[in-house]
């Protein structure tokens, strides 16, 4: 039987020669749909599809975010709650999963989310569900590993977008080397050209290259490091990519409230390189970093204003920005949030004890029956039947999801991925290690810094704090540094930087 074929996608490219660059791309609404996807797609899955490429030069790596999902597959899961928080870490979910899969091509490569059930107990008035495999039974300590069908998923739905995904009409787009996206038409493509330099076409050359899923990894790769990915990728320009120094943005004092949590930190600053060492920590402030790999690109460009100085996927998130407030009828609308702009954690993902305005998906309800209703008939099955639709259910019963996170997968708020209590260390390029088996003596003698160079500061992580933190880990390769040690800095310090 032959295998199917994997998607391609015509794009239609602009090129200045003498300049060796792309000046524009013109694309249907399928590859743009592709395009932005990637802000929906967790920070932990970026980095996971983009080492697929094999990356060959630090610059090519996202901040020293890669030092952060290196330190979860390095762990044992003893250093977590259970051996499923590892699995969520390494292949967060991502929260418009049921969008994605109707892409013409798929680029993430996590598995879509399947539903179990424990086939040893019987069915009574309290039904667990486990969105994960390997969970084990609260009531029995059996795995629940009976795959079930979730009946009217939504993902079956078409919800009347035209066959459209994130983008609804049937137009054509211009993508520029920087990837700002417009919608093409003769007015834009004249404006545009003139505003980069071009009178008319006869420095121009046009190319046709067949877009596959090597190009579009290729493209997201370079997104998220290059200022000219196109010309990166379908010129193989090989100029060597300046890494952007990160600038902490100062916000008032901090102030706790009902949603953030502040997180003490204990750092140590070699004073004479005046730059922090290592932090020494628990829990909370592991789950917090460890928190970045579960939160979707647009939320992360959302918090930062848009501004990340990471590659180019501002511009990406500009795009979609200007587009929606110049044409707003151009792409479909979820019912309850903004898949592109402001992307939700998937649920069960989040960490509720962190300093930033990250959000949960809301969990929805499941309910298990003993068969299904269609038409008013009842058509009832030998396994039983789940859904999120209670008047899709015979004798529907409400069922309790299992948190992944607990030991017993009872606990209403999950507290983080790592165990309680645990000590860590995390250095500045974010590297973690678990001290539980590590001797201080051994630990300093490896650091191999005079013991009277060594300065300890306690420092509060807020939302401001959180923030220049999570924009260090995407563009630096010493975050601690160049996010929070502006926080140890005196007033005579500040005045004459």
């Amino acid at each position: 039987m032959a295998s199917k074929q994997e998607p391609n996608f015509p794009l239609r490219l602009l090129v200045d020669k003498e300049r060796n660059c792309i000046v524009l791309a013109e694309a249907n609404r399928d590859f743009v749909d592709i395009l932005f996807s990637f802000l929906t797609l967790p920070l932990g899955t970026l980095i996971r599809l983009v080492s697929k490429k094999k990356l060959h030069h630090p610059s090519d790596e996202i901040g020293c975010t890669n030092n952060l999902y290196q330190s979860v597959e390095n762990f044992g899961s003893e250093v977590f709650w259970n051996h499923i928080c590892k699995t969520m870490l390494l292949s967060p979910r991502n929260p418009c999963e049921a969008l994605c899969q109707k892409l013409k091509l798929k680029i993430d490569d996590a598995e879509p989310t399947k539903y179990f059930m424990c086939g040893s107990c019987r069915v009574g008035s309290d039904v667990l569900l486990s969105t994960f495999l390997g969970a084990s039974c609260c009531s029995c300590g059996e795995l629940m590993d009976k795959e079930m069908k979730l009946h009217g998923d939504s993902t079956e739905e078409n919800h009347g977008h035209g066959g459209g995904v994130f983008v609804k009409a049937e137009t054509m787009y211009l993508i520029f080397d920087d990837l700002k996206v417009v919608q093409s038409s003769p007015g834009n493509s004249v404006r545009h050209l003139l505003q980069l330099g071009y009178k008319n076409f006869h420095k121009l050359i046009e190319m046709s290259p067949s877009v596959g899923m090597s190009e579009i990894l290729d493209l997201l790769k370079q997104a998220l490091t290059s200022k000219s990915p196109l010309s990166d990728v379908f010129l193989a320009n090989e100029e060597s990519k300046k890494m952007t120094t990160f600038s902490p943005k100062l916000g008032p004092k901090i102030v706790k409230c009902i949603h953030n949590s502040v997180i003490n930190l204990k750092v140590t600053v070699g004073k004479s390189r005046k730059k922090i060492l290592y932090a020494e920590t628990e829990g909370d402030f592991v789950d917090f970093l460890f928190s970045f790999l579960t939160t979707p690109l647009g939320s992360i460009l959302k918090l930062l204003n848009g501004n990340c100085s990471m590659g180019c996927v501002d511009n990406l998130y500009k795009s979609v920005k200007d587009l929606k407030d110049l044409n707003p009828s151009l792409f479909t609308r979820p019912p309850g949030t903004d898949p592109l702009l402001d992307p939700p954690v998937a649920s069960q993902f989040g960490c509720w004890r962190q300093p930033l305005n990250l959000f949960e998906d809301e969990t929805p309800s499941y309910w298990y029956g003993t068969g299904v209703i269609k038409n008013n008939i009842c058509y009832t099955s030998k396994n039983g039947v789940i859904s999120k639709k209670k008047n899709l259910i015979h004798n529907p019963v409400d069922m309790k999801l299992f948190e992944p996170r607990s030991p017993d997968g009872t606990r209403e708020f999950a507290e983080g991925f790592v165990r309680r209590p645990s000590l860590f260390v995390v250095w500045d390029d974010l590297q973690v290690t678990h001290l539980a088996k590590t001797s201080s003596i051994s630990f300093l003698q490896k650091l191999n810094v005079p013991l009277d160079d060594l300065e300890e500061h306690v420092v509060s992580i807020g939302e401001t704090e959180g923030l220049n933190l999570l924009g260090a880990s995407l563009t630096s390769k010493a975050a601690l540094t160049d996010g929070l040690f502006y926080l140890l800095k005196k007033p005579k310090e500040e005045s004459t930087a």
